[in-house]
């Protein structure tokens, strides 16, 4: 399937201060997968991957939406709960989901830029941690 640019200039994302390490998952003899237990997801240069959780800012939705982006970074991605939260060549990809047949969007970003919480100043969560 196609990756989509998302144009990060047209639609905002709001912090909820919810990261988790990505699940790694094994595919069996029969086909199926299984989830790796104690386990973390890598990119393929090794880089551990993170889900990080954001509400998206849409002005014209009638209800919220929480997304999960996809983060390679050697350092767990933290974001400032209710803060902007601006993402590095954000794409989306989509999918038939299975059970229910209908369409669903996965996304994944370089990084994340800007602010982070517990720390000072501005830094980015991603990218140049997985030089």
């Amino acid at each position: 399937m196609r990756r989509i640019p998302v144009d990060t200039a047209r639609v905002a994302f709001v912090g909820t201060g919810k990261t988790a390490a990505r699940a790694k998952y094994a595919e069996l003899a029969d086909g199926s997968r299984r989830r790796v237990p104690d386990a973390q997801d890598t990119n393929d240069e090794g880089v551990p991957m993170w889900t990080v959780d954001v509400l998206v800012d849409d002005d014209e939705a009638d209800r919220a939406e929480v997304v999960s982006v996809k983060v390679a970074s050697y350092d767990e991605p933290r974001t400032e709960k209710w803060q902007p939260v601006a993402f590095r060549n954000l794409v989306a990809f989509g999918y038939v989901a299975q059970g229910s047949n209908r369409v669903a969007y996965s996304f994944t970003a370089d990084a994340i830029e800007g602010p982070v919480s517990g720390r000072k100043g501005a830094q980015n969560h991603g990218e140049q941690n997985a030089a």
